[in-house]
């Protein structure tokens, strides 16, 4: 019956319910504009994933503050962690930028909701990890590129060398790499790692080894919903190099699909290299969210 329902389409694209364009749901078109696409040393503010500050923060969010009035709490050392006040600007620029400045009331909205499952459930790390790499490039780049390649050759060990190296390669595409400081460099290695570890993709204190991290349905729905957002359709969503930061090949993304047709969240189909990806929920936001995000 797939195969039948399949020969209709002469090519591979992604379904559109009702009027035929799910495009223009206003939350799409702030999602395409979530990635970030220039190198920045940001993540050496704090340590590793810092997910205490992070859930602190979306529970003040979930309790009614808005994102100024979070940034006060901060200022007086009542929601982040760190003693020094500029220990704690610090942090706070970085988490605003990872996770506030996302332009998408949609992905701030799942996050405050995430805090409901607890700071170590799988909703909560996954969707934070999800937008930890996506908010830096060269994060992103060393996951599905230097640690994906690791993962394929069956080599789990990485270490802050295999990042320095990883970020030596990109100040050929990066020029601004080779302004910063070899200092700057390493504790951004150091940082970057513990946060991988933090978020579950990295085991190990001091010799650090790969893994799958866990990943919750609420999570594979936010990065397809970013994927249509940019315009990816049909076999390119499966293809998408995204899913590496799960360690996923295509056929656990076609799995993850699966099950998020199970839900009825989407319409999928696949026979061979043909593949029917239809957007049945849509990625809704309450009222409340705008007010959160802004700050309004």
């Amino acid at each position: 019956m797939v195969k039948q329902s399949l020969m209709n389409y002469s090519s591979i694209n992604v379904e559109l319910e009702n009027e035929g364009n799910e495009l223009r749901h206003p939350e799409f078109e702030q999602l395409a504009k979530i990635r970030d696409t220039e190198p920045s040393a940001r993540n050496t503010a704090g340590g590793g994933a810092a997910l205490k500050d992070v859930y602190e923060l979306f529970i003040s969010l979930r309790r009614g503050a808005t994102a100024n009035e979070a940034q006060v709490l901060s200022n007086k050392a009542q929601l982040l962690r760190q003693k020094a006040f500029e220990s704690r600007k610090r942090m706070w620029g970085a988490l605003s930028y990872r996770y506030l400045r996302l332009n998408s009331d949609f992905a701030v909205q799942g996050l405050t909701k995430a805090t409901s499952h607890g700071i170590g459930s799988p909703e909560f790390i996954s969707l934070a990890y999800l937008y930890y790499s996506l908010r830096d490039v060269l994060t992103f780049k060393f996951i599905t590129e230097v640690v994906w390649d690791k993962w394929q050759r069956q080599i789990t060990n990485v270490d802050t060398n295999d990042f320095l190296l990883f970020h030596e390669n990109e100040a050929v595409r990066y020029p601004q790499i080779k302004k910063w400081r070899e200092s700057t460099r390493r504790k951004l290695a150091t940082n970057v790692l513990s946060a991988l570890r933090d978020f579950g993709l990295l085991k190990g204190a001091q010799r650090k080894h790969i893994q799958r991290p866990p990943v919750a349905p609420e999570t594979i729905y936010h990065l397809l919903a970013i994927l249509v957002a940019e315009g990816k359709q049909g076999r390119a969503i499966i293809e998408a190099p995204d899913w590496r930061l799960f360690l996923w090949d295509e056929a656990d993304v076609s799995r993850a699909m699966g099950d998020l047709a199970q839900k009825r969240w989407i319409r999928y189909e696949k026979a061979g290299k043909v593949v029917i990806l239809q957007m049945i929920r849509m990625p809704e936001v309450s009222g409340e969210s705008s007010r959160e995000a802004h700050g309004e």
